[in-house]
């Protein structure tokens, strides 16, 4: 009989039930998907179709191993098939909570940080959950292709075919989280911003993972710091800020919001921190993996509970 690693803590902020998993991110996992995506196969943009099928075949057999069961979404671009990559945790509720990560990069870049580490954050926070007994929302965990240019912004990424195949279903869905680039972290004053105003309210350390909505879905992105807090293993910054901000709706949780879901995405803030990004830098040495594994801790929490 699978043990279930789980208690139960019911904090007073809101109304919402926070869970403490005992169980923990390992660090070595993560780094383990990182190394296979961005090392051994490398670059995985929409031009390299068998690198794509190779890291789409590496995400079944995760979700495999975590007796799920994968299923694609495949659609055709340019006369070219590709495909998201999915599986479902049932919960107590019908409603849906979706966790998401791009697997594509951009040009033929080995994309360690942008997005392996978001790859291997949704396999991780899948084994989690897995093994955690029943999530309080159903759980669909998703690899998502094309979100990297020239599809960004475009109905061909594949976060918009996913958005729009459960809007067209008419499927509830209580929000999504989308993990972007989650590797990056410096203890030195490297953290930049959009504005200069924004460094009067956050950090000038790039030590911190941020929690990034539009207004209507800023209740999500507290609702992680929240946990990220009640665990302290980690900061998490929190911005709630409209679009015309630089950097807000850099990601697959764009396409969410198009459809009317509610959506955050968790970020070490991308360009506006590491200097490697959409670089032959963006390698897996330079990651921070027990940091990684702290980002992961909090979104497994949240994603067990009820928000």
């Amino acid at each position: 009989m699978k043990t279930i690693l789980l208690l139960l803590l019911i904090t007073t902020t809101g109304f919402s039930q926070k869970l403490i998993l005992t169980e923990r991110a390992d660090p070595s996992l993560l780094e383990a998907t990182v190394r296979f995506l961005a090392d051994t196969i490398g670059g995985r943009s929409y031009q390299q179709k068998s690198a794509l099928k190779r890291a789409s075949e590496y995400i079944q057999q995760k979700f495999t191993e975590f007796s799920l069961t994968p299923k694609l979404q495949t659609y055709t671009v340019n006369g070219e098939e590709y495909e998201n990559i999915y599986a479902e945790i049932v919960g107590e509720s019908e409603k849906a909570f979706v966790i998401g990560a791009h697997y594509d990069t951009y040009s033929d870049l080995p994309g360690a940080d942008d997005n392996a580490s978001g790859v291997a954050g949704l396999i991780e926070t899948a084994r989690l959950v897995s093994q955690s007994g029943k999530p309080s929302y159903t759980l669909v965990f998703v690899a998502f292709t094309l979100e990297e240019p020239p599809f960004f912004r475009t109905e061909n990424m594949g976060s918009y075919r996913f958005a729009k195949m459960l809007a067209d279903s008419g499927r509830a869905v209580i929000g999504m989280a989308s993990i972007e680039m989650i590797g990056y972290f410096s203890d030195k004053k490297i953290q930049e911003y959009p504005s200069s105003l924004f460094k009067i309210f956050y950090p000038s350390e790039g030590n911190f993972i941020a929690s990034v909505s539009n207004f209507g879905s800023s209740s999500l992105a507290d609702e992680y710091q929240d946990h990220a807090q009640l665990l302290k293993e980690i900061d998490c910054a929190q911005l709630a800020a409209p679009s015309a901000v630089q950097g807000v709706d850099f990601s697959d949780h764009l396409n969410f919001w198009r459809f009317g879901i509610d959506a955050f995405m968790i970020t070490d803030t991308a360009f506006l921190r590491n200097r490697n990004y959409h670089t032959r830098n963006d390698k897996a040495d330079n990651l921070d993996y027990l940091r990684m594994s702290f980002v992961v801790n909090a979104l497994a929490n949240m994603a067990m509970g009820k928000f």
